[in-house]
């Protein structure tokens, strides 16, 4: 593969709402130009995108794909993500660096969510943006409201480039607007193109002088030419169409079937023709505070985009180089890690294939291999003196579901947590931790089907079987009334003796905890009464009736004595201890639980299905907002019954419903759940 400057580079992230046709448009792509010669399927596992076996076994992408082609003197680089929002710090990790997005709508359901969020997503990186309408192939498609219903709910013009002559299983052409002609399709591939005329001219010349129109709006010169001569050049259109883009004042829209390769091929040319480069549409950061400038003669700054796992190859190392030229042989400084990288081998990526290249310029998306201290998300800067960028290259969308992660043993949850930082190098987006109150080891997702990702990558990279089950709650113990204790510490079996006796009365309290020292008279020493309150607070810790923390309350020591021999800190802790124990059963004890405010946004014929589940596990729906046509529901849920809401929701809405929670506050635990609670911890003392 030749080298190239910046203005012959095109990248497009490739980004859609799940099974809306990423991975088979690019697929198709590639055919048209030339990078394959055969167009594979999702169903069969043989697509260039989705290579590895989770994705083949799925039949849905799972993880970012790079696709570089040559094309007339051009390098297009197409990033295919997942639409899924399992897998949303893939989509995340694609869009900020490439100059364009391109984003797929399902002809027979409209704009979704997934695609959606994407918009918002490129928008807010100031990214060109582009639509591809997949399923011309099915019948009863109405094209205007499909257009309609995206610029209603995007507040969007968009224009067409190409649409279909006709839809419905028999399509088998497409009308290009801007060079006039119909092109025809057969077996995935071009048959043959011939002059508009008739009704297909009439309906092309309507959409182009709509075009021209919206494109001399955004540019003052073109303006003028355009009410004086009432006619753009070719050269005018595509100029003026570059700058309406990275403007965001044009949204051009695409037609086909990419199943069978039709209209797929407009992209490439568009691509070549109108898309920016990275010379002229900067990077943007944080909020569109921070711009990076694609300068070639500049130091070298970049930032490793993603890690991918492939059998054959290792780990793959996929970068984009935002400022500078890189060489094969470079040493190359990970600002992040402080470690010094050499890039032995840069190469151009086609799915899991690769070829070697001599050097990359600024916006050049690249892979490379056998870095030993980088991962997804380090930034890359010249040498060790250079500064990094502090900017926020990646946002990394917020965990929504955990699971508690565990091996078949001790030693293999040991594991585990081991292999988990080893696959975090390929995925940035979850957190994971091992909590000392519940005892297990917590992985925080995007969803369940992401923990699930996780799991299968652990076990086919190292060989480590993974249970996922149901976290543990972090209930909640405190009280409601108040209870005073008199209890004393005495043992005198052999050697010296203990004694301590306290008073302590227990109430409740806004307040965590809260110890007051009464004592008067000297009854106790000063000396133990520390003692005391670490006897009661240890016992908080592990709680008292269910074997949870302990909460919201006052202890008052107003009372005790003590043995002028016998007496010591660890009596008086003991006693405390037995005596706080003593008075949580007198004080009316009760548990509380997590409440979290869940907000999940569908479509809004799904609305009453979501309410009527959210009630079903003991969440308050607080009310409905639109947002277009979608609902957002809003309602406060207990953690215990969000469990495996991310799969339930997908199901009760086709994949086209999405949230999000916060932790709000704790709340009383209904008195059948409770007892429920309390009894299995007794039994689990037994065992």
């Amino acid at each position: 593969m030749v080298a190239y400057t910046g203005t012959q580079l095109r990248n497009v992230c490739i980004a859609g709402h799940g099974t809306s046709g990423k991975t088979t448009l690019v697929e198709s792509m590639m055919l048209h130009a030339g990078a394959i010669n055969r167009q594979g399927a999702v169903e069969d596992g043989s697509t260039v995108s989705d290579f590895t076996e989770e994705e083949k076994n799925r039949g849905i992408s799972v993880s970012l794909s790079v696709n570089s082609v040559d094309h007339k003197s051009h390098l297009l680089t197409f990033l295919d993500t997942p639409g899924y929002f399992d897998f949303a710090g893939e989509v995340a990790s694609a869009i900020p660096f490439c100059e364009t997005t391109l984003l797929t709508v399902r002809g027979s359901a409209g704009l979704d969510v997934g695609t959606e969020n994407a918009f918002r997503l490129a928008k807010k990186h100031n990214r060109s943006v582009a639509f591809f309408i997949t399923e011309m192939d099915r019948e009863s498609i109405n094209l205007e409201k499909i257009m309609d219903g995206i610029q209603r709910d995007l507040g969007i013009q968009l224009a067409p480039i190409t649409y279909p002559a006709k839809t419905g299983q028999d399509i088998a052409t497409i009308i290009d607007v801007l060079r006039r002609k119909r092109i025809s399709y057969a077996d995935n591939k071009i048959t043959g193109e011939i002059e508009l005329d008739g009704e297909y001219a009439e309906k092309a010349q309507e959409w182009k002088e709509k075009l021209m129109e919206a494109i001399a709006e955004s540019d003052e010169a073109l303006m003028e030419k355009y009410f004086e001569v009432g006619e753009l050049t070719d050269d005018e259109i595509n100029n003026g169409l570059k700058s309406a883009m990275i403007a965001g004042t044009v949204y051009p829209v695409f037609f086909g079937a990419p199943n069978k390769g039709i209209g797929t091929d407009a992209i490439l040319t568009a691509a070549i023709d109108f898309f920016p480069s990275p010379a002229e549409q900067p990077a943007v950061f944080d909020d569109g505070e921070n711009v990076v400038e694609a300068d070639e003669s500049a130091d070298i700054q970049g930032v490793l985009i993603k890690v991918n796992s492939i059998p054959q190859f290792g780990e793959v190392y996929i970068c984009k180089l935002l400022q500078g030229t890189m060489n094969e042989g470079d040493d190359v400084y990970n600002g992040t890690t402080m470690n010094n990288e050499k890039f032995g081998q840069i190469f151009a990526i086609r799915g899991k294939d690769r070829e070697q290249i001599s050097s990359v310029v600024a916006g050049q998306i690249f892979g490379a291999v056998k870095l030993k201290h980088s991962k997804t998300g380090d930034k890359l800067v010249k040498d060790k003196a250079a500064d990094a960028f502090p900017y926020t290259y990646i946002k990394w969308p917020t965990p929504i579901v955990r699971g508690a992660f565990s091996g078949e043993s001790k030693e293999d949850t040991d594991k585990v947590a081991t292999s988990l930082k080893k696959v975090q190098v390929e995925d940035a987006s979850y957190k994971f931790f091992s909590d000392p109150e519940l005892h297990q080891l917590f992985v925080d997702g995007l969803g369940e089907l992401h923990l699930d990702v996780i799991a299968k990558k652990i076990k086919h990279q190292y060989g480590i079987s993974v249970n996922i089950t149901e976290p543990r709650v972090p209930y909640r113990e405190t009280i409601k009334g108040r209870a005073e204790v008199r209890y004393r510490h005495k043992k005198q079996s052999g050697g010296s003796g203990e004694f301590g006796e306290v008073n302590i009365v227990l109430e409740p309290s806004e307040g965590e905890f809260e110890f007051v020292n009464s004592i008067v008279g000297g009854v106790i020493s000063g000396k133990y009464i520390p003692a005391v309150e670490k006897g009661i607070r240890e016992v908080m810790v592990e709680g008292v009736v269910a074997g949870c923390r302990f909460i919201n309350c006052r202890v008052t020591l107003n009372d005790g004595k003590e043995h002028p021999v016998d007496s010591k800190e660890v009596a008086f802790k003991k006693a405390a201890a037995q005596a706080f124990k003593e008075a949580v059963k007198q004080a009316i004890p009760t548990l509380l639980e997590p409440i979290y405010d869940v907000s999940i946004k569908v479509p809004e014929e799904y609305a009453g299905s979501v309410m009527g589940d959210i009630s079903s596990r003991r969440g308050k729906p607080l009310g409905m907002d639109s947002e277009g046509k979608y609902t957002i529901v809003k309602a406060k849920v207990p953690l215990k019954e969000l469990h495996g809401y991310s799969t339930q929701l997908r199901s009760m809405t086709n994949g086209r419903g999405t949230y999000g929670m916060e932790f709000s506050h704790y709340e009383q635990v209904a008195g059948d759940i409770q007892k429920k609670i309390i009894e299995e911890y007794e039994r689990s003392k037994e065992q």
